[in-house]
């Protein structure tokens, strides 16, 4: 499990730093993070499968994931970036840098 924690956190992280990045809508940057968060999502599920006692929030948190893969993978294939898309791509921020606080409380604490 410990690595799973680690792994999770590695992968938060890189979505992290490509949110602060905002590549300006270049479709390339949207393929980086559509993967990056297909990534994590599977790490996170594999976590889940791994611990039989999920939490709500956490289940919330992988729920929440998958329909930002949609959202990103939209802006992967071209899709404009609207302003629906920039105020989801907002909440993503902040929700991944809540994700990652969880995280590293795990890891401190282990």
């Amino acid at each position: 499990m410990n690595d799973i924690i680690r792994d999770a956190h590695s992968r938060f992280t890189e979505i992290s730093r490509l949110l602060q990045a905002e590549a300006g809508g270049e479709q390339s940057y949207f393929v980086h993070l559509s993967e990056a968060t297909q990534n994590a999502y599977v790490v996170m599920n594999e976590g889940m499968c791994e611990n039989t006692t999920v939490c709500h929030e956490c289940a919330a948190h992988r729920d929440f994931l998958q329909s930002m893969i949609g959202i990103v993978e939209d802006l992967a294939s071209g899709a404009p970036l609207s302003a629906a898309y920039q105020t989801a791509l907002e909440s993503y921020r902040r929700k991944v840098g809540e994700i990652l606080t969880k995280i590293e409380g795990a890891i401190a604490s282990m």
